[in-house]
């Protein structure tokens, strides 16, 4: 039809470059611009929604937005003449081991079928040149800038496989003297050993040393960085990857990092070569980096060789790799399959995408926690493909672009493209699941209470013999790894050598060992007694007070060598059938025991108004401590990082080395609070997330007024500690932890219904994948391995290289 009144109307202004356009895919599905009915992009403020029935989320954005028009686009795959019996064309021979985008609009393989609808107008299509008037004008403007646009999903993907680097003053104030005896024969080979790969040229005096040596001996001999230990000379470029363009893999031993050389051409001139003669003959830096993550695979195999039978349909919806996310998928898979955030999610999408205030349902975790378990759950996009011989293949699976852009936008860790460590992103995961469902029924709401729970920790003088318990809330428990080696002759080097460290064999172990070592007693000494008001060494031991729904469990793979994560490759032999933690249950204080008196601090924190310290793990602190650090930067690095763990208390003791006044000692707590007033803004900013006024003061008194340690502080808090004197508590509104905790003291039986499996040698490198029970009881139950897209029947999990273990409480009558 002509232009409606709507499009001559309507307020339009084309995309700039920095405006998020969602062009590929549904914003609350995961329906996209490859199906029949295309995507609807809004030409007023671009979000991508389906038109197809029966949810046309497009329909419901324009209704709820006032945005009436909009471009359905339609990509089309063309038939080409290199094709295999007239089926899909094969795939381009690899050239380059590399992950690249696919090219906007690339007319060689697709093309776009595209036309303006007016949903006002009951989404009839409307011919932008019928009138031949300025109006279509404007509108084909808008039209080809999206066309034109990057797809916002792909701004943070752009970059995928990618290390950013840059230049260094070093290169800039370089002195070059050629030594004598250099010679252009010379740069085939190390100058102190027979290798003639990975060969380092040094840009002040031209030696030629190999590479680092790596784990399990391949890579070099260390002889190029012999080289700087001797001579101090800071720069090299790495031979065989100079590029007539200019570019190679050049290194700064001063920064210790990977550099870019602006001026290689001239540095490179005094040895005699020439840049523009130059081909490349190895692999770059971020090339092997790529090359070594595509290696670790987990086999589709069983044991036997049989090929893993390939699976689809609800609940079996594979995650599409964006590269490096496998260490998100697994987790997902793992906790969308928990009662509590399938039911959360799944069933009251709809209901939410009708009712959500925000515009954009990208920008809003709840919409795209909800397309998630949707996308998971419905088994629309469940459909295993077939190969060229007809055989069922592994299905495409799922794109998490958006859910990831939402779930870490602004993290200096998941917002990039480099791999992360599972458990770490699960603690991420549940703290923004948190932050988004307080502002929700005051947080009644919340699926991650299936995690919580309390544990009791008894102290004992052991020269008074009084003692003192204290109730903590935990979401998850660390497990210690208990080292066997099985060659007690390489065990004396292990602990000094961390490429030793990584062929090192260990015996087997089980959880409950790693249980009763974790739960046993421990001496800690230099304790002060308030009762023998002195230094004294005490008992210590933890239990569970409480037992959660779901029981997260960290198994302490990696352990810090020469100050580099190394994994630990000990099998762990984990329960298939009921195991029982009634053992480790706390009985509070027992009869004929004393209690210890209680200090004045102890007495002033028990006053709801006085500002409170925000608490610290003291296992991080003991880690972090055993690796060398001051005490003092222990507890500021674990502060400041709201108890996420030791590596990211570790980075930021590296981040902070050169602060001045890093280890000068913290001022008393009510001495800070006296010297920073509360800012309005962080107050605002936290009761804005659901919190009561009394609560976020309070926490902001307890870590001098930082907003984010205050947040942590906050969700650290019971339901009834964070209502605290609120109004919020006399309306009845309850937090995480208060009237919807699924703790229990009663039952300790638990199954395992979940895993997340690391394959490789560190938590940044390497490959994660799931394996995931579905159903409770043992007639029902079927494991299945996800392995990112890829979703196949296992007849039973493997948990022997378990780093994340979810067990479920069977709630049934324990004996």
């Amino acid at each position: 039809m002509a232009l409606c009144s709507h499009a001559q109307n309507a307020r339009l202004a084309p995309p700039s470059s920095s405006t998020a356009v969602y062009k590929e895919e549904c914003t609350q599905c995961f329906d996209n611009n490859d199906m029949a009915a295309g995507i609807d992009v809004c030409l007023t403020c671009f979000n991508g929604a389906c038109p197809r029935t029966p949810t046309n989320h497009a329909h419901q954005h324009a209704m709820k937005s006032g945005h009436q028009l909009a471009l359905n686009i339609r990509r089309v795959a063309k038939r080409t003449d290199d094709s295999n019996d007239g089926g899909s064309p094969r795939p381009a021979k690899l050239t380059k081991l590399e992950i690249k985008e696919e090219v906007e609009n690339d007319s060689s393989k697709y093309e776009y079928q595209t036309f303006v609808r007016c949903w006002g107008c009951s989404g009839a299509v409307i011919d932008v040149d019928a009138n031949g008037d300025g109006d279509g004008e404007r509108i084909r403007a808008v039209t080809s800038a999206i066309m034109r646009a990057v797809e916002a999903t792909k701004r943070s993907e752009i970059k995928a496989w990618t290390e950013e680097v840059t230049p260094c003053e070093h290169f800039e104030s370089l002195t070059q003297t050629p030594g004598d005896g250099f010679a252009l024969d010379g740069l085939h080979t190390c100058s102190a050993c027979e290798k003639h790969e990975n060969l380092w040229l040094c840009l002040s005096c031209g030696h030629v040393g190999c590479g680092r040596r790596q784990y399990g001996g391949s890579g070099g001999n260390n002889h190029a960085i012999s080289h700087y230990d001797q001579t101090g000379h800071k720069m090299s470029v790495k031979l065989g990857t100079i590029t007539p363009e200019g570019s190679a893999d050049a290194y700064c031993y001063a920064c210790d990092d990977n550099k870019v050389d602006p001026r290689l051409a001239e540095h490179l001139k005094p040895f005699g070569i020439n840049v523009l003669a130059q081909q490349k003959t190895e692999r770059s830096m971020a090339e092997l980096q790529l090359e070594q993550n595509l290696k670790f695979d987990f086999s589709m195999t069983t044991a036997d060789g049989e090929q893993l039978e390939p699976v689809a349909g609800p609940g079996l919806t594979g995650l599409r790799n964006l590269g490096n996310s496998c260490y998100m998928s697994s987790i997902l898979q793992c906790v969308f399959n928990i009662d509590r955030f399938r039911d959360r999610y799944f069933p009251t999408a709809e209901d939410h995408f009708a009712t959500c205030s925000k515009q954009k349902p990208a920008d809003c975790v709840l919409c795209q926690l909800h397309k998630m378990a949707s996308g998971l759950w419905s088994g629309r996009y469940a459909e295993l493909q077939t190969d060229y011989d007809g055989k069922p293949a592994h299905q495409p699976g799922i794109p998490p672009a958006q859910f990831k852009d939402a779930i870490a936008q602004d993290h200096y860790e998941f917002s990039t493209m480099r791999q992360q460590d599972a458990f770490d992103f699960f603690q991420h995961l549940n703290k923004q699941i948190d932050i988004a469902e307080r502002v929700v029924a005051g947080g009644s709401l919340v699926p991650t209470t299936v995690f919580d729970f309390k544990t009791e920790e008894r102290l004992q003088c052991l020269e008074c013999k009084k003692v003192r318990y204290k109730t903590q809330k935990g979401s998850f428990i660390s497990l210690p790894m208990i080292k066997r080696p099985l060659n007690e002759s390489d065990s004396q080097q292990t602990s000094s050598n961390d490429a030793s460290a990584q062929k090192q064999e260990y015996a087997p172990v089980s959880i409950a060992e790693c249980l009763d070592s974790m739960f046993g007693e421990e001496l800690v000494s230099g304790c002060l007694c308030p009762s023998c008001n002195k230094l004294v060494t005490m008992a210590k031991s933890t239990r569970f007070a409480t037992f959660p729904k779901v029981l997260a469990v960290q198994v302490l793979r990696f352990e810090m060598v020469n100050f580099v994560p190394v994994k630990l490759n000990i099998p762990v032999r984990v329960p298939l059938g009921r195991i029982d933690l009634g053992a480790y249950r706390g009985h509070g204080i027992q009869p004929g025991e004393e209690p210890l008196p209680e200090t004045d601090d102890g007495a002033k924190s028990d006053d709801a108004s006085a500002p409170q310290e925000q608490p610290v793990d003291e296992a991080v602190v003991a880690q972090l401590e055993s690796m060398g650090f001051p005490r003092v930067r222990c507890v500021k690095a674990v502060k400041a990082t709201g108890n996420s763990g030791a590596e990211a208390a570790m980075g930021w003791v590296f981040e902070h080395m050169d602060d001045p006044t890093i280890d000068d000692p913290e001022e008393p707590q009510q001495q800070q609070q006296q010297q920073s007033a509360l800012d309005p803004e962080a107050v605002e900013q936290l009761m804005a997330m659901g919190f009561g006024k009394a609560s976020v003061e309070k926490a902001l008194g307890a870590t001098a007024g930082d907003a984010n340690r205050a947040l942590d502080f906050l969700l650290s808090m019971t339901g009834d500690e964070s209502a605290g004197n609120d109004a919020s508590a006399a309306t009845g509104s309850v937090g995480p932890g208060s009237s919807q905790a699924d703790d229990s003291s009663k039952h300790s039986g638990y199954e395992l219904t979940g895993l997340v499996l690391h394959k490789g040698t560190s938590v940044h490198c390497g490959h994660y994948i799931s394996n995931v029970r579905h159903g409770l009881t043992a007639d029902e139950s079927r494991w299945f391995m996800f392995n990112d897209a890829r979703v196949a029947a296992l007849k039973e999990p493997q948990p022997e290289q378990a780093y994340v273990c979810f067990f479920t409480r069977t709630d049934d009558d324990d004996k």
